[in-house]
């Protein structure tokens, strides 16, 4: 909570002294991202970091898959979106099916 109050509190400052002013190409996409990471991460603080140190190298590529393979630039945010939807769905599915909950049955032992 205390990392999220001091993230929330530079993005204000950054975005009063130096931007002076918050309009709506400051903050395109970051939102998308920062719960994907965050779902991804489990909320664990200390998974968050390399986790977005992923995503940021896959947004990072963008411009380099653009141009070495001629794909558009939004094939980074449909990478993004199918990782988002099979996360929902893994969560959604996880303990449901008896091959997914992880006990280990008697004639397997």
């Amino acid at each position: 909570m205390i990392a999220g109050a001091c993230a929330g509190l530079a993005g204000f400052f950054e975005v009063a002294a130096i931007h002076g002013r918050a309009n709506a190409s400051l903050a395109a996409g970051y939102g998308f991202t920062g719960i994907l990471v965050s779902f991804l991460a489990r909320h664990n603080p200390l998974a968050i970091i390399p986790v977005a140190i992923m995503f940021g190298g896959i947004a990072a590529s963008g411009g380099l898959i653009q141009r070495r393979m001629d794909l558009p630039d939004a094939t980074v945010l449909v990478l993004q979106g199918f990782i988002f939807v099979i996360l929902l769905a893994s969560e959604t599915l996880y303990g449901r099916f008896k091959i997914f909950s992880g006990e280990r049955s008697a004639d397997r032992v």
